[in-house]
């Protein structure tokens, strides 16, 4: 085992990466201004059998597309203000694929362009701390088949979706802003979104989409000024809002409740002044809305 240490720490020493010795697998500094890659320390860890609880300090902008596959414990970390993931496709691919892995952090990083910004799936498990993720082409983070976890995000000014989720994934929010993009969030195909501290704001068409047979749980989330209805809910969907919620001044209704789907208020929420009224409306077959008497807004659901 230690021969087999030593002769990692030099290959990475060649190939230009800084290591740390003192851990049993090795902490890996790159920087993208001096002509590091984070990619080549990715496929360099796979060649010699070392995915397992590494961690990457980065620095400098990476003007690459990354791929994570097969790893477990990963920590990608921002050296610094202004570390960043810049596609090089001109839009074409994802700027970080994470794939069949376990527990991959990105932390810290600004995320430019590419056709998603990140996309976390076949079962991987994804962190994304800290992170400004913007103008993509496509979505800003993806999930489809797995787990995330966003905390402290700014996710801006995507042509598609701030957030989408699919296949049955389960997504938990915190502090994050999802403003500028088409959709804030779109949740749908069995998929899950708990939300808590979110601002989602000033997208072009709807804060949050939950569609079939999705559900979504809110607590003090701020949704407001997006151009379309605050948050739709469609097809045999579940909407639960928890104590401190403000939906207010978007351009249709603050909730939409349509076909076969639920919404339930408990608690102190505000979903008033919204530009459509009912502030909470059910339309279609079978909606219903329970407790939207209580959010001080307008309502037709009975």
């Amino acid at each position: 085992m230690k021969r087999t240490l030593v002769t990692v720490l030099s290959k990475l020493v060649v190939l230009g990466f800084a290591v740390s010795a003192s851990a049993a697998v090795p902490a890996i500094k790159v920087d993208c201004n001096k002509g590091g890659s984070v990619g080549a320390a990715l496929a360099h860890l796979t060649q010699t059998g070392n995915t397992r609880g590494v961690t990457i300090f980065v620095s400098g902008t990476c003007n690459e597309n990354i791929s994570i596959s097969g790893f477990d414990h990963l920590v990608l970390k921002s050296l610094g203000q202004g570390t960043t993931l810049q596609d090089a496709s001109n839009g074409s691919n994802t700027v970080v694929i994470v794939s069949s892995s376990y527990d991959v952090t990105l932390e810290g990083f600004i995320i430019n362009g590419g056709g998603t910004g990140v996309w976390c799936g076949n079962g991987s498990l994804c962190r994304l701390n800290s992170n400004t993720i913007q103008q993509s082409v496509g979505s800003g983070v993806s999930g489809e088949n797995s787990n995330l976890y966003l905390t402290g995000n700014n996710i801006l000014n995507n042509a598609a979706f701030g957030v989408d989720a699919e296949s049955g994934s389960n997504v938990v929010t915190s502090s994050n802003t999802i403003s500028g993009n088409f959709r804030g969030f779109t949740i749908f195909a069995a998929s899950n979104l708990t939300a808590s501290g979110d601002t989602v704001e000033q997208n072009s068409e709807t804060g949050i989409v939950v569609v079939h047979k999705s559900f979504m749980r809110a607590v003090n989330v701020t949704i407001n000024n997006n151009k379309a209805d605050g948050v739709y809910i469609q097809s045999g969907s579940t909407a639960a809002f928890s104590g401190g919620n403000v939906i207010t001044g978007n351009g249709i209704n603050g909730v939409s409740v349509n076909d076969l789907s639920l919404a339930e208020f408990v608690g102190a929420n505000t979903v008033t002044g919204n530009l459509i009224t009912p502030d909470v409306g059910c339309f279609g077959q079978f909606p219903f809305a329970d407790g939207a008497a209580t959010v001080g807004g307008t309502t037709n659901c009975k």
